[in-house]
């Protein structure tokens, strides 16, 4: 097994320029106390210079935009991931509320996207997607964007329908429906693919240049969800999304894995409805440990899992022997 992976935290430069005011009075008896002359100050607005050092421009490496879940008071964005590869940001996992400024505090260029994958559409995990988009006008993006998401299923939306009601003509933000047709003033199409909601077999549907993306339906309670996976040479990150797992399908996604993501949303001793949503850690390390992977890492932390690292890190290491991180937002880790 490789070493314990090394945390670049990322370096975020802000640069304030401020003009000096320039005053123009009204009237010859104007004096400096006047409170017309707040109207006539102005400013520079400040510029972001943004440090790209928080992931290596070399290798591949995970990057933890959000690793909080749907809880307000954790200073934490909801549930997005980014995979670097030789300093380009090319595979974003989910796009929960507060992603999309943290992608831009990465330093990623929405241009160098290769694929988006959605594991639910929640609003943790999917409710910045028109705020990625309204942003993309400005950025001239030429390549078309693969976006996978689940498929309808008993009681859930899939992609396509969700996509429609929330960017269609007829929803709740009709001017961006342009980026769903082929012929796109915004320079791209959004190119939708539905993941089987059913299917107890890996999709393995994108490849590009040496990546390739894959994905697992599983259990998220009475819903499902996508369990999904990014492999770049010999190295493989699993995302587990939110799932109890009771089909136990993960760990077929998940073997040979480097780095596993796992939600963190509950304690070892939850039970009823939230154990049907999401795994305990002991659940985690066993797939992390039979994968044989170097790394877990916790996201999607709740206030029902933080205060109890000490309890989550003993029983996991009860059982998986590699190395255990929780996670923060914008912390950039290597196999």
């Amino acid at each position: 097994m490789l070493g314990l992976s090394r945390l670049r935290r990322p370096l975020l430069a802000m640069t304030v320029l401020w003009s000096s005011a320039q005053v123009l009075g009204e009237s010859t008896d104007m004096t400096m106390d006047d409170p017309r002359l707040a109207r006539t100050v102005t400013e520079r607005p400040f510029e972001v210079v943004i440090d790209r050092r928080a992931c290596g421009t070399r290798g591949v490496y995970v990057q933890v935009l959000g690793a909080g879940a749907d809880d307000l008071g954790d200073a934490q964005a909801s549930s997005g991931y980014l995979v670097w590869v030789d300093g380009k940001a090319r595979v974003l996992i989910d796009m929960g509320t507060g992603s999309a400024l943290r992608f831009e505090e990465s330093g990623a260029d929405f241009k160098d996207l290769y694929a988006v994958g959605l594991s639910q559409l929640h609003v943790e995990h999917s409710a910045d997607l028109p705020a990625f988009l309204q942003g993309a006008a400005n950025i001239r993006r030429k390549e078309d964007l693969p976006l996978f998401g689940p498929a309808p299923g008993e009681k859930t939306l899939g992609l396509k329908t969700w996509t429609s009601r929330l960017l269609g003509p007829n929803g709740a933000y009709p001017h961006l429906a342009d980026y769903f047709s082929p012929f796109s003033q915004g320079g791209f199409e959004v190119q939708q693919e539905e993941i089987e909601s059913a299917n107890r077999r890996p999709w393995r549907g994108f490849r590009r240049d040496g990546i390739a993306l894959s994905a697992i339906a599983t259990d998220h309670g009475q819903g499902t969800s996508l369990a999904w996976r990014v492999d770049v040479g010999e190295v493989g990150i699993t995302f587990t999304g939110d799932t109890g797992n009771r089909r136990q399908t993960v760990k077929t996604l998940a073997e040979g894995s480097t780095i596993i993501v796992g939600h963190h949303a509950v304690p070892e001793n939850v039970r009823g409805f939230a154990r049907d949503e999401h795994m305990p850690p002991s659940q985690l390390a066993k797939i992390a440990e039979e994968a044989n992977a170097n790394l877990l890492i916790l996201s999607h932390r709740t206030p029902r899992t933080r205060g109890r690292e000490l309890q989550t890190r003993r029983e996991i290491e009860s059982v998986f022997k590699g190395a255990v991180l929780f996670a923060n937002d914008m912390e950039c880790w290597e196999p």
